[in-house]
């Protein structure tokens, strides 16, 4: 696995680098049309200037109006751009995620709104979906509230194990050396669940590590498959094992539990999108930037 670092991009870079909503509409710009050599429509080499008093930039030559807000998370916002700036730091910056209400008291916005900034950040981060390879460990996990602790006429009856009355369950695919990880939210755990999507996410001829679980039964055509069986009390197998994507589900049940506390099953999806961002962005010295190469396109 890579070797992790700490953030190093700190509160005090960041205010130097993004003190106002003009410098953050220019840094927009860059990131949306910087490598534009000519204007797309009269051709010209001239360049673009800011149209005063509007988020947009006009052509020297024929006054041509690029928007670099149009299809990214600050399009239509009312909001100042230098608050989003911070939220997004904040939200880089937080090791188990950030809830509205403190996104909401830390940019001086209302709880509802905090919500908003959070979902539209989680809807627009583009993670890197690419087919796995090497060595990948695969396993699932059942994200709900414990029926231990819930009250007694709101128990669910038979909800052990894979019975997943009560939780939703999410597929993980982990990739040793780079720590790459990939997660989806998925209906069941069918067989015809896990294998479509492991097939179209793991490179064929990789080396697939996972437990005794029968909805894996049938991937040796494709893999080189080896099982530890935890059923067995056996965590280990030569090089089987589920550690590394374990460690993976300690993050997100941490951050939902932790941060969030409570998530609907109709938005966890965006939720793990979020922590598998943080996962696999962990050893960044900028975070920030990355999500913000997310966000702007």
């Amino acid at each position: 696995m890579a070797k992790i670092t700490k953030n190093e991009y700190t509160y005090a870079e960041f205010i130097k680098e993004y003190p106002n909503d003009d410098v953050c509409l220019e840094k927009i710009f860059q990131m949306t049309y910087g490598q534009m050599e000519c204007c797309p429509k009269c051709k010209s080499t001239l360049g673009y200037v800011r149209v005063k008093g509007r988020k947009c930039y006009q052509c020297r030559r024929c006054y041509n109006q690029l928007y670099p807000c149009m299809g990214t998370v600050f399009e239509r916002t009312k909001i100042p751009l230098s608050m989003w700036f911070y939220g997004i730091f904040i939200f880089t910056v937080s090791k188990n995620g950030v809830s509205a209400h403190e996104l909401s008291r830390a940019i001086g916005v209302s709880p509802k709104t905090g919500l908003r900034i959070l979902k539209q950040i989680r809807k627009f981060i583009c993670n890197d979906e690419s087919p796995l390879n090497g060595e990948v460990e695969i396993d699932e996990t059942f994200v709900g509230g414990k029926n231990k602790n819930r009250h007694w006429d709101k128990k669910a009856e038979k909800s052990q194990g894979r019975a997943y009355v009560d939780k939703v369950p999410v597929l993980g695919m982990i990739e040793r050396g780079t720590g790459r990880v990939i997660a989806h939210v998925i209906p069941n755990v069918s067989k015809a669940t896990l294998q479509p999507i492991i097939l179209s996410h793991v490179e064929h001829g990789s080396h697939l590590l996972s437990d005794e679980y029968n909805g894996y039964n049938g991937l040796e055509v494709y893999y080189e498959r080896e099982i530890c069986n935890h059923s067995k009390k056996q965590y280990t197998n030569g090089k089987a094992s589920t550690n590394t994507v374990e460690n993976f589900w300690s993050c997100l049940k941490r951050t939902i539990g932790g941060s969030y506390i409570k998530v609907s099953k109709r938005y966890l999806p965006l939720y793990v999108k979020e922590i598998v961002f943080r996962y696999n962005y962990r050893t960044s010295p900028s975070m920030f930037h990355d999500l913000l190469n997310c966000l702007a396109f």
